[in-house]
């Protein structure tokens, strides 16, 4: 089966491929970032789109490779959108959430790597508009959508305790898990914030 995120294998090691991107699931995450924001509008592609490359990275001149990655990445945001459309119609008419971002494996649990990976991607679609997101986190009722998310973001080795809680994996794995239904609460506010 032909992975969604490579479009045959090529995606990412295509010449015009984003450097910033350094993996399909730190794309996913990205992608996934960018659709749920729940702002009034949606983040139009000419903001997000430059977001894939590093600042001193120079674009393929083979306009070739530049649209097949641009389509494929398009493909897979389309892809994600009818994925987290469908999967909330179900959890709002069944209370079935079987929303499964690219880190979560068909068995078992994800492993904590691929789950910080997406969340690397994820953490960079949110500081596209950090206003919204320190809204949510300054909110009281709502900072709690946040948090399945927090676990997994890199922080500098300064922030990080020095005693790490012998808990730990069972925390990151509930914060895994309750991370596809976040995206689905995360998306149906920006649908509500959308249609006001």
């Amino acid at each position: 089966m032909t992975d969604p995120m490579t479009a045959g294998g090529t995606l990412l090691v295509s010449p015009a491929a984003p450097k910033t991107v350094t993996s399909p699931l730190e794309l996913d995450g990205y992608l996934t970032g960018v659709i749920i924001t729940p702002q009034a509008t949606p983040i139009s592609p000419r903001r997000w789109l430059p977001g894939l490359w590093a600042d001193d990275e120079t674009l393929s001149d083979d306009e070739a490779q530049l649209d097949f990655v641009l389509r494929a990445v398009r493909d897979r945001y389309n892809a994600l959108v009818i994925d987290i459309e469908r999967s909330l119609q179900r959890l709002e008419t069944d209370r079935i959430c079987d929303y499964r971002p690219m880190f979560m494996s068909r068995e078992g649990k994800p492993a904590h790597d691929a789950v910080r990976r997406w969340a690397r991607g994820f953490c960079n679609a949110m500081t596209l508009v950090p206003p919204i997101w320190s809204a949510l986190a300054e909110d009281e009722r709502a900072k709690i959508l946040l948090e399945p998310f927090v676990d997994f973001f890199d922080v500098d080795d300064d922030q990080v305790p020095i005693e790490m809680p012998d808990h730990l994996d069972a925390i990151l794995d509930e914060s895994a898990a309750a991370i596809p239904q976040t995206i689905l609460v995360l998306y149906k506010l920006a649908k509500m914030r959308r249609s006001i």
